[in-house]
Protein backbone atom coordinates (compact mmCIF):
# COMPACT_ATOMS: atom_id res chain seq x y z
CA UNK A 1 0.00 0.00 0.00
CA UNK A 2 2.47 2.44 0.56
CA UNK A 3 4.54 1.81 -2.36
CA UNK A 4 1.37 2.63 -4.05
CA UNK A 5 1.28 5.86 -2.59
CA UNK A 6 4.90 6.76 -2.62
CA UNK A 7 4.51 5.76 -6.94
CA UNK A 8 1.73 8.25 -6.73
CA UNK A 9 3.40 10.89 -5.10
CA UNK A 10 6.33 10.70 -7.79
CA UNK A 11 4.45 11.46 -10.15
CA UNK A 12 4.14 15.05 -8.96
CA UNK A 13 5.87 17.76 -7.12
CA UNK A 14 4.80 18.93 -3.74
CA UNK A 15 3.78 22.15 -4.97
CA UNK A 16 1.52 20.74 -7.11
CA UNK A 17 0.24 18.19 -4.45
CA UNK A 18 -0.27 21.18 -2.42
CA UNK A 19 -2.52 23.39 -4.56
CA UNK A 20 -4.60 20.04 -5.35
CA UNK A 21 -4.77 19.58 -1.95
CA UNK A 22 -5.75 23.59 -1.24
CA UNK A 23 -8.48 22.96 -3.91
CA UNK A 24 -9.95 19.66 -2.22
CA UNK A 25 -10.31 21.63 1.11
CA UNK A 26 -11.82 24.62 -0.62
CA UNK A 27 -13.98 21.89 -2.41
CA UNK A 28 -15.17 20.04 0.10
CA UNK A 29 -15.72 23.26 2.23
CA UNK A 30 -18.56 24.85 -0.30
CA UNK A 31 -20.29 21.65 0.14
CA UNK A 32 -20.32 21.27 3.92
CA UNK A 33 -21.25 25.02 3.42
CA UNK A 34 -23.98 24.18 1.11
CA UNK A 35 -25.27 21.73 3.24
CA UNK A 36 -25.25 23.67 6.57
CA UNK A 37 -22.67 21.32 8.02
CA UNK A 38 -20.31 24.54 8.76
CA UNK A 39 -21.29 27.82 9.06
CA UNK A 40 -20.38 30.05 6.34
CA UNK A 41 -22.05 31.29 3.19
CA UNK A 42 -21.06 29.11 0.05
CA UNK A 43 -21.32 31.80 -2.17
CA UNK A 44 -19.04 34.24 0.63
CA UNK A 45 -16.32 31.32 0.08
CA UNK A 46 -16.61 31.29 -3.74
CA UNK A 47 -16.34 35.06 -4.08
CA UNK A 48 -13.33 35.10 -1.21
CA UNK A 49 -11.87 32.18 -2.68
CA UNK A 50 -12.20 34.60 -6.88
CA UNK A 51 -11.01 37.91 -4.96
CA UNK A 52 -7.40 36.34 -3.46
CA UNK A 53 -6.98 34.84 -6.93
CA UNK A 54 -7.74 37.78 -8.49
CA UNK A 55 -5.36 39.71 -6.11
CA UNK A 56 -2.50 37.47 -5.63
CA UNK A 57 -1.98 36.67 -9.47
CA UNK A 58 -2.67 40.59 -10.35
CA UNK A 59 -0.08 41.36 -7.70
CA UNK A 60 2.60 38.92 -8.58
CA UNK A 61 2.61 39.79 -12.26
CA UNK A 62 3.05 43.50 -11.09
CA UNK A 63 6.47 42.56 -8.92
CA UNK A 64 7.70 40.09 -11.51
CA UNK A 65 7.79 42.84 -14.19
CA UNK A 66 9.16 45.56 -11.96
CA UNK A 67 12.18 43.06 -11.07
CA UNK A 68 12.83 41.66 -13.58
CA UNK A 69 11.95 38.08 -12.47
CA UNK A 70 9.80 35.37 -13.81
CA UNK A 71 6.16 34.78 -12.45
CA UNK A 72 5.10 31.81 -10.74
CA UNK A 73 1.77 31.40 -10.74
CA UNK A 74 1.58 28.19 -9.06
CA UNK A 75 3.08 29.53 -5.45
CA UNK A 76 0.73 32.51 -6.09
CA UNK A 77 -2.46 30.61 -5.91
CA UNK A 78 -1.13 28.79 -3.35
CA UNK A 79 -1.22 31.54 -1.22
CA UNK A 80 -4.52 32.56 -2.55
CA UNK A 81 -6.26 29.09 -1.60
CA UNK A 82 -4.50 29.42 2.09
CA UNK A 83 -6.19 32.86 2.57
CA UNK A 84 -9.15 31.73 1.22
CA UNK A 85 -9.21 28.52 4.09
CA UNK A 86 -8.07 30.96 7.12
CA UNK A 87 -9.87 34.66 6.20
CA UNK A 88 -13.48 34.96 7.22
CA UNK A 89 -15.63 34.60 4.08
CA UNK A 90 -16.81 37.71 2.90
CA UNK A 91 -19.59 39.00 0.01
CA UNK A 92 -17.36 40.77 -2.27
CA UNK A 93 -20.02 43.20 -3.72
CA UNK A 94 -22.50 43.37 -0.40
CA UNK A 95 -19.14 44.09 1.86
CA UNK A 96 -16.64 46.25 0.18
CA UNK A 97 -15.23 47.07 3.43
CA UNK A 98 -14.36 43.99 3.98
CA UNK A 99 -13.57 42.59 0.59
CA UNK A 100 -11.19 45.63 0.40
CA UNK A 101 -9.05 44.18 4.11
CA UNK A 102 -9.15 40.94 2.27
CA UNK A 103 -7.75 42.53 -1.28
CA UNK A 104 -5.12 44.03 1.03
CA UNK A 105 -4.37 40.79 2.59
CA UNK A 106 -3.27 39.33 -0.52
CA UNK A 107 -1.58 42.72 -1.75
CA UNK A 108 0.57 42.59 1.29
CA UNK A 109 0.96 38.83 0.85
CA UNK A 110 2.82 38.80 -2.78
CA UNK A 111 4.19 42.64 -2.08
CA UNK A 112 6.28 40.28 1.02
CA UNK A 113 7.69 37.83 -1.39
CA UNK A 114 9.66 40.85 -3.22
CA UNK A 115 9.98 43.08 -0.81
CA UNK A 116 11.01 40.92 2.26
CA UNK A 117 13.66 39.31 0.97
CA UNK A 118 17.25 38.04 0.79
CA UNK A 119 18.80 37.03 -2.43
CA UNK A 120 15.42 36.24 -4.35
CA UNK A 121 14.20 34.09 -1.12
CA UNK A 122 11.09 35.66 0.88
CA UNK A 123 11.58 35.31 4.48
CA UNK A 124 7.83 35.18 5.74
CA UNK A 125 5.40 32.59 5.37
CA UNK A 126 3.29 35.47 2.90
CA UNK A 127 -0.50 33.61 3.87
CA UNK A 128 0.17 34.45 7.15
CA UNK A 129 2.53 37.43 6.76
CA UNK A 130 -0.40 38.96 4.73
CA UNK A 131 -3.04 38.31 7.35
CA UNK A 132 -1.11 39.68 10.31
CA UNK A 133 -0.30 43.02 8.59
CA UNK A 134 -3.98 43.34 7.26
CA UNK A 135 -4.66 43.19 11.08
CA UNK A 136 -2.20 45.09 12.59
CA UNK A 137 -3.23 48.25 10.36
CA UNK A 138 -6.85 47.77 10.12
CA UNK A 139 -7.83 45.31 13.41
CA UNK A 140 -8.94 42.71 10.25
CA UNK A 141 -7.76 39.36 11.64
CA UNK A 142 -8.43 35.69 10.96
CA UNK A 143 -11.00 33.26 11.87
CA UNK A 144 -9.00 29.98 10.51
CA UNK A 145 -12.18 28.39 9.64
CA UNK A 146 -10.33 25.53 8.21
CA UNK A 147 -10.15 24.33 12.02
CA UNK A 148 -13.32 22.46 11.35
CA UNK A 149 -14.28 18.85 12.79
CA UNK A 150 -15.63 18.79 9.58
CA UNK A 151 -13.36 19.22 7.78
CA UNK A 152 -10.44 17.75 9.86
CA UNK A 153 -10.36 14.18 8.02
CA UNK A 154 -9.39 15.62 5.19
CA UNK A 155 -6.89 18.33 6.72
CA UNK A 156 -5.15 15.10 8.01
CA UNK A 157 -5.23 12.75 5.01
CA UNK A 158 -3.86 15.00 2.23
CA UNK A 159 -1.55 16.68 5.10
CA UNK A 160 0.17 12.85 5.35
CA UNK A 161 0.13 12.89 2.35
CA UNK A 162 2.01 16.59 1.65
CA UNK A 163 4.47 15.19 5.01
CA UNK A 164 5.26 11.70 3.41
CA UNK A 165 6.34 13.77 -0.21
CA UNK A 166 8.44 16.35 2.13
CA UNK A 167 9.83 13.85 4.39
CA UNK A 168 8.99 16.27 7.73
CA UNK A 169 7.25 13.43 9.52
CA UNK A 170 9.30 13.88 12.80
CA UNK A 171 9.22 17.80 12.54
CA UNK A 172 5.12 17.70 12.36
CA UNK A 173 5.36 15.10 14.71
CA UNK A 174 7.58 17.17 17.81
CA UNK A 175 5.40 20.16 16.80
CA UNK A 176 2.36 18.75 17.70
CA UNK A 177 3.92 16.64 21.16
CA UNK A 178 5.49 20.13 22.30
CA UNK A 179 1.75 21.82 21.53
CA UNK A 180 0.26 19.00 23.51
CA UNK A 181 3.00 19.20 26.51
CA UNK A 182 3.08 22.59 26.70
CA UNK A 183 -1.30 23.05 26.85
CA UNK A 184 -1.23 20.60 29.64
CA UNK A 185 1.74 22.31 31.29
CA UNK A 186 -0.82 25.53 31.12
CA UNK A 187 -3.67 24.02 32.72
CA UNK A 188 -1.90 22.93 35.50
CA UNK A 189 0.00 26.29 35.67
CA UNK A 190 -3.33 28.09 35.66
CA UNK A 191 -4.76 25.91 38.24
CA UNK A 192 -7.74 24.58 35.68
CA UNK A 193 -7.06 21.00 36.58
CA UNK A 194 -5.92 18.28 34.61
CA UNK A 195 -9.21 17.20 33.02
CA UNK A 196 -10.12 20.42 31.96
CA UNK A 197 -6.23 20.35 30.75
CA UNK A 198 -7.20 17.41 28.74
CA UNK A 199 -9.96 18.67 27.00
CA UNK A 200 -8.12 22.24 25.95
CA UNK A 201 -5.76 19.54 24.61
CA UNK A 202 -8.82 17.50 22.51
CA UNK A 203 -10.34 21.26 21.38
CA UNK A 204 -6.82 21.82 19.62
CA UNK A 205 -6.36 18.78 18.49
CA UNK A 206 -9.67 18.38 16.29
CA UNK A 207 -11.31 22.18 16.20
CA UNK A 208 -8.69 24.86 15.76
CA UNK A 209 -6.28 26.37 13.38
CA UNK A 210 -3.40 24.19 15.11
CA UNK A 211 -3.50 20.55 12.34
CA UNK A 212 -3.64 23.05 9.20
CA UNK A 213 -1.20 25.19 10.11
CA UNK A 214 1.44 22.26 11.19
CA UNK A 215 0.91 20.24 7.89
CA UNK A 216 0.46 23.11 5.79
CA UNK A 217 2.37 26.10 6.98
CA UNK A 218 4.86 24.99 9.32
CA UNK A 219 6.26 22.89 7.16
CA UNK A 220 6.28 25.09 3.56
CA UNK A 221 10.21 24.16 2.69
CA UNK A 222 11.52 28.25 2.19
CA UNK A 223 10.66 29.34 6.05
CA UNK A 224 11.62 26.36 7.83
CA UNK A 225 14.79 25.20 8.52
CA UNK A 226 16.36 22.51 6.70
CA UNK A 227 18.83 20.03 8.72
CA UNK A 228 16.36 17.91 11.29
CA UNK A 229 19.40 19.60 13.92
CA UNK A 230 17.61 23.00 13.49
CA UNK A 231 14.03 21.99 12.65
CA UNK A 232 13.81 20.62 16.69
CA UNK A 233 13.99 24.19 18.06
CA UNK A 234 12.02 25.79 15.46
CA UNK A 235 8.90 23.46 16.11
CA UNK A 236 9.25 23.38 19.87
CA UNK A 237 9.65 27.46 19.72
CA UNK A 238 6.47 27.57 17.14
CA UNK A 239 4.44 25.07 19.30
CA UNK A 240 5.38 27.50 22.16
CA UNK A 241 4.02 30.54 20.46
CA UNK A 242 1.12 28.50 19.42
CA UNK A 243 -0.49 28.20 23.01
CA UNK A 244 -3.79 30.43 23.62
CA UNK A 245 -3.80 32.33 26.48
CA UNK A 246 0.16 33.21 25.99
CA UNK A 247 0.95 36.64 26.35
CA UNK A 248 4.37 37.97 26.34
CA UNK A 249 4.79 40.94 27.60
CA UNK A 250 1.13 41.84 27.95
CA UNK A 251 0.95 40.73 24.37
CA UNK A 252 -1.16 37.90 23.00
CA UNK A 253 0.35 36.25 20.26
CA UNK A 254 -1.74 35.02 17.27
CA UNK A 255 -1.49 31.87 15.36
CA UNK A 256 0.20 34.37 12.62
CA UNK A 257 2.53 35.49 14.45
CA UNK A 258 3.90 32.11 16.35
CA UNK A 259 4.48 31.12 12.78
CA UNK A 260 6.24 34.01 11.80
CA UNK A 261 8.34 34.22 15.01
CA UNK A 262 9.62 30.48 14.19
CA UNK A 263 10.21 31.80 10.28
CA UNK A 264 12.62 34.28 11.85
CA UNK A 265 13.92 32.06 13.97
CA UNK A 266 14.73 29.32 10.92
CA UNK A 267 16.53 33.21 9.02
CA UNK A 268 18.93 33.35 11.77
CA UNK A 269 19.76 29.72 12.15
CA UNK A 270 19.05 28.00 8.38
CA UNK A 271 19.69 31.00 6.50
CA UNK A 272 18.38 30.36 2.29
CA UNK A 273 19.25 32.24 -0.81
CA UNK A 274 19.04 31.20 -4.46
CA UNK A 275 22.28 31.98 -6.83
CA UNK A 276 22.52 32.04 -10.97
CA UNK A 277 24.86 28.85 -11.96
CA UNK A 278 25.86 29.13 -15.06
CA UNK A 279 26.45 26.05 -17.31
CA UNK A 280 30.00 25.06 -18.38
CA UNK A 281 29.81 21.40 -19.85
CA UNK A 282 27.50 18.82 -20.02
CA UNK A 283 28.68 15.27 -20.94
CA UNK A 284 26.65 11.61 -21.01
CA UNK A 285 28.55 9.67 -18.56
CA UNK A 286 26.48 6.30 -18.74
CA UNK A 287 23.45 5.75 -21.29
CA UNK A 288 20.89 8.06 -20.57
CA UNK A 289 22.49 9.44 -17.55
CA UNK A 290 24.28 13.00 -17.74
CA UNK A 291 26.69 14.86 -15.52
CA UNK A 292 26.12 18.76 -15.95
CA UNK A 293 28.45 20.81 -14.45
CA UNK A 294 28.55 24.53 -13.37
CA UNK A 295 30.86 27.68 -12.34
CA UNK A 296 30.79 27.32 -8.30
CA UNK A 297 29.68 31.26 -6.86
CA UNK A 298 32.19 32.97 -5.04
CA UNK A 299 31.94 32.11 -1.04
CA UNK A 300 29.85 29.29 -1.98
CA UNK A 301 30.41 26.08 0.44
CA UNK A 302 28.54 22.91 1.12
CA UNK A 303 29.29 19.73 3.02
CA UNK A 304 29.51 16.60 0.72
CA UNK A 305 26.58 14.79 0.19
CA UNK A 306 24.10 17.39 0.76
CA UNK A 307 21.50 18.94 -1.49
CA UNK A 308 20.09 21.84 -3.87
CA UNK A 309 16.99 23.04 -4.99
CA UNK A 310 17.56 23.57 -8.94
CA UNK A 311 14.66 25.97 -10.96
CA UNK A 312 14.17 26.41 -14.46
CA UNK A 313 12.38 28.84 -16.22
CA UNK A 314 9.96 26.96 -18.40
CA UNK A 315 8.36 28.23 -20.73
CA UNK A 316 5.58 25.40 -20.66
CA UNK A 317 5.75 23.29 -18.02
CA UNK A 318 3.98 20.05 -17.31
CA UNK A 319 2.49 18.74 -13.75
CA UNK A 320 5.81 18.02 -12.44
CA UNK A 321 7.04 21.31 -12.41
CA UNK A 322 9.90 23.81 -12.76
CA UNK A 323 11.95 22.65 -9.73
CA UNK A 324 13.77 19.75 -8.68
CA UNK A 325 16.28 18.58 -6.00
CA UNK A 326 19.36 16.97 -6.82
CA UNK A 327 22.21 15.77 -4.63
CA UNK A 328 25.60 18.24 -5.08
CA UNK A 329 28.01 15.29 -7.10
CA UNK A 330 31.00 17.34 -6.92
CA UNK A 331 33.29 17.45 -3.67
CA UNK A 332 33.31 20.68 -1.86
CA UNK A 333 37.50 20.86 -2.72
CA UNK A 334 36.61 21.45 -6.41
CA UNK A 335 36.21 24.16 -8.38
CA UNK A 336 33.04 23.35 -9.93
CA UNK A 337 29.62 22.27 -8.89
CA UNK A 338 27.80 18.58 -10.46
CA UNK A 339 25.01 17.26 -10.78
CA UNK A 340 24.30 13.57 -12.26
CA UNK A 341 20.84 12.57 -13.26
CA UNK A 342 19.46 10.01 -15.48
CA UNK A 343 17.68 11.35 -18.71
CA UNK A 344 15.34 9.22 -20.24
CA UNK A 345 13.23 8.85 -23.98
CA UNK A 346 10.09 10.21 -22.48
CA UNK A 347 11.50 12.96 -19.95
CA UNK A 348 9.96 15.57 -18.33
CA UNK A 349 9.43 19.07 -19.49
CA UNK A 350 12.36 20.28 -16.60
CA UNK A 351 14.87 17.49 -17.50
CA UNK A 352 14.33 18.26 -21.32
CA UNK A 353 14.62 21.73 -20.59
CA UNK A 354 18.05 21.27 -18.86
CA UNK A 355 19.29 18.42 -21.38
CA UNK A 356 18.57 21.53 -23.90
CA UNK A 357 21.00 23.95 -22.19
CA UNK A 358 24.51 25.15 -23.47
CA UNK A 359 27.05 26.45 -22.34
CA UNK A 360 26.53 29.80 -20.80
CA UNK A 361 22.95 29.06 -20.16
CA UNK A 362 21.69 30.05 -16.53
CA UNK A 363 19.55 28.22 -13.90
CA UNK A 364 18.86 28.69 -10.27
CA UNK A 365 19.74 26.83 -7.37
CA UNK A 366 18.98 27.63 -3.92
CA UNK A 367 17.68 25.62 -0.73
CA UNK A 368 21.28 23.77 0.34
CA UNK A 369 20.37 21.17 2.91
CA UNK A 370 20.57 17.72 3.67
CA UNK A 371 22.11 15.56 6.51
CA UNK A 372 23.40 12.77 4.56
CA UNK A 373 26.99 13.77 5.30
CA UNK A 374 29.73 12.04 7.39
CA UNK A 375 29.53 11.82 11.07
CA UNK A 376 32.33 14.33 12.84
CA UNK A 377 34.18 11.31 14.16
CA UNK A 378 36.24 9.64 11.55
CA UNK A 379 36.13 6.75 13.78
CA UNK A 380 32.64 5.65 13.31
CA UNK A 381 32.92 2.84 10.78
CA UNK A 382 30.52 2.83 8.01
CA UNK A 383 28.86 0.90 5.07
CA UNK A 384 27.61 2.63 2.13
CA UNK A 385 24.33 1.42 0.01
CA UNK A 386 23.98 3.10 -3.48
CA UNK A 387 21.71 1.85 -6.05
CA UNK A 388 21.84 2.93 -9.48
CA UNK A 389 22.74 6.83 -9.72
CA UNK A 390 22.39 7.16 -5.60
CA UNK A 391 26.34 6.81 -6.01
CA UNK A 392 26.34 10.79 -6.61
CA UNK A 393 26.14 12.12 -2.80
CA UNK A 394 29.27 9.26 -2.53
CA UNK A 395 30.94 10.73 -5.48
CA UNK A 396 31.36 14.19 -3.60
CA UNK A 397 32.20 12.19 0.14
CA UNK A 398 34.69 10.11 -1.97
CA UNK A 399 36.16 12.98 -3.65
CA UNK A 400 36.71 14.67 -0.72
CA UNK A 401 38.77 12.55 1.21
CA UNK A 402 41.13 11.66 -1.69
CA UNK A 403 41.46 15.16 -1.67
CA UNK A 404 42.27 15.67 1.99
CA UNK A 405 43.78 12.35 2.75
CA UNK A 406 41.36 11.21 5.22
CA UNK A 407 40.77 7.64 5.78
CA UNK A 408 37.59 5.88 7.14
CA UNK A 409 36.38 2.64 7.62
CA UNK A 410 34.08 2.40 4.83
CA UNK A 411 32.56 -0.53 2.92
CA UNK A 412 30.27 -0.17 -0.28
CA UNK A 413 27.56 -1.90 -1.67
CA UNK A 414 27.28 -0.46 -5.50
CA UNK A 415 23.76 -1.79 -6.71
CA UNK A 416 23.66 -1.06 -10.28
CA UNK A 417 22.99 -2.12 -14.28
CA UNK A 418 26.64 -3.94 -15.60
CA UNK A 419 26.06 -0.78 -18.38
CA UNK A 420 26.07 1.79 -16.08
CA UNK A 421 28.96 1.37 -13.55
CA UNK A 422 29.51 5.09 -12.89
CA UNK A 423 32.87 6.86 -11.37
CA UNK A 424 34.34 3.25 -11.68
CA UNK A 425 37.75 5.46 -12.12
CA UNK A 426 37.46 7.25 -8.99
CA UNK A 427 35.90 4.38 -7.22
CA UNK A 428 39.21 2.24 -7.82
CA UNK A 429 41.42 5.24 -7.11
CA UNK A 430 39.71 5.68 -3.50
CA UNK A 431 40.64 1.48 -2.84
CA UNK A 432 43.85 2.28 -3.68
CA UNK A 433 44.35 4.94 -1.86
CA UNK A 434 41.80 5.12 0.94
CA UNK A 435 41.45 1.24 1.85
CA UNK A 436 37.44 1.52 0.65
CA UNK A 437 35.91 -1.79 0.52
CA UNK A 438 33.51 -1.84 -2.82
CA UNK A 439 31.07 -5.02 -3.56
CA UNK A 440 29.35 -4.43 -6.45
CA UNK A 441 25.81 -6.10 -7.33
CA UNK A 442 24.63 -6.25 -10.65
CA UNK A 443 21.15 -6.22 -10.88
CA UNK A 444 20.26 -7.13 -14.31
CA UNK A 445 23.22 -8.43 -15.95
CA UNK A 446 22.62 -10.82 -18.35
CA UNK A 447 25.53 -11.97 -20.68
CA UNK A 448 27.35 -11.47 -17.32
CA UNK A 449 29.24 -14.45 -15.79
CA UNK A 450 28.89 -14.90 -12.06
CA UNK A 451 31.82 -13.90 -10.24
CA UNK A 452 33.44 -11.80 -13.31
CA UNK A 453 31.79 -8.61 -11.68
CA UNK A 454 31.15 -8.85 -8.64
CA UNK A 455 27.63 -10.35 -7.10
CA UNK A 456 24.40 -10.82 -9.57
CA UNK A 457 20.75 -10.29 -8.06
CA UNK A 458 20.05 -8.05 -5.09
CA UNK A 459 21.26 -6.93 -1.35
CA UNK A 460 20.62 -9.71 0.84
CA UNK A 461 21.36 -10.79 4.70
CA UNK A 462 23.91 -13.22 3.60
CA UNK A 463 25.95 -10.34 1.19
CA UNK A 464 26.40 -8.17 4.57
CA UNK A 465 27.32 -10.71 7.14
CA UNK A 466 29.71 -11.79 4.61
CA UNK A 467 31.45 -8.48 4.12
CA UNK A 468 30.30 -6.89 7.13
CA UNK A 469 30.64 -9.36 9.74
CA UNK A 470 30.70 -6.12 12.62
CA UNK A 471 27.39 -4.35 10.80
CA UNK A 472 25.94 -3.73 14.07
CA UNK A 473 28.47 -1.89 15.48
CA UNK A 474 28.26 0.25 11.83
CA UNK A 475 26.18 3.52 10.56
CA UNK A 476 24.44 2.57 7.23
CA UNK A 477 24.23 5.20 4.72
CA UNK A 478 21.36 4.62 1.88
CA UNK A 479 20.69 6.58 -1.55
CA UNK A 480 18.91 5.28 -4.27
CA UNK A 481 15.14 5.05 -5.47
CA UNK A 482 12.48 4.93 -2.90
CA UNK A 483 11.52 1.74 -3.40
CA UNK A 484 15.59 0.59 -3.13
CA UNK A 485 15.89 2.83 -0.10
CA UNK A 486 12.92 0.90 1.95
CA UNK A 487 13.67 -2.32 0.86
CA UNK A 488 17.44 -1.52 2.16
CA UNK A 489 16.01 -0.20 5.50
CA UNK A 490 13.63 -3.34 6.18
CA UNK A 491 16.44 -5.62 5.78
CA UNK A 492 18.71 -3.75 7.92
CA UNK A 493 16.26 -3.37 10.53
CA UNK A 494 15.36 -7.15 10.19
CA UNK A 495 19.04 -7.64 10.96
CA UNK A 496 18.71 -5.93 13.89
CA UNK A 497 20.79 -2.99 13.18
CA UNK A 498 19.33 0.04 15.19
CA UNK A 499 17.00 2.57 13.13
CA UNK A 500 19.36 5.41 14.86
CA UNK A 501 22.29 4.10 12.93
CA UNK A 502 20.52 4.18 9.16
CA UNK A 503 20.88 7.26 7.56
CA UNK A 504 18.33 7.32 4.14
CA UNK A 505 19.19 10.29 1.36
CA UNK A 506 15.99 11.53 0.94
CA UNK A 507 14.98 15.17 -0.76
CA UNK A 508 11.49 17.30 -0.54
CA UNK A 509 8.81 17.67 -2.76
CA UNK A 510 9.77 16.51 -6.32
CA UNK A 511 8.99 13.78 -8.35
CA UNK A 512 12.14 11.26 -8.52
Amino acid sequence: MIRRIDRLLDRTTMYRLLLFYLVSLLGLGLILAAAGAIRISPVALLSTVLLYLAVTLAANWGFARLFRVDAHAESTIITALILSLISGPVLVFSDPRHAGYLALAGLFAVASKYLIAIRRHHLFNPAAFGILLTGLLFGEYSTWWVGNIALLPLVVAGGLLLLRKINRFRMVGLFVASAVLFLFAQGILEGIGAATALSTISFTLLRSELPFAALVMLTEPLTSPKAFSRQVPYAVLTAFCFLPRLNLFGYAISPEEALLIGNLFSLLVSPSYRMALHLRERQEIAPSIFAFTFERPRGFRHRAGQYLEWRLALPRSDARGNRRFFTIASSPTEKELMIVLRIPAAASAYKRALHAMRPGDRLLAGELAGDFVLPRDPAIPLVFIAGGIGITPFRSIFKELLDTGERRSIVLFFLHLRGESLFEELLAEAEQKLGLSVVHILTDAQGTSKGSYGRIGQLNRQAIEEKVSDYRKRRFYLAGSLEMVEATRSLLRGMGVAARRITADAFPGYPR
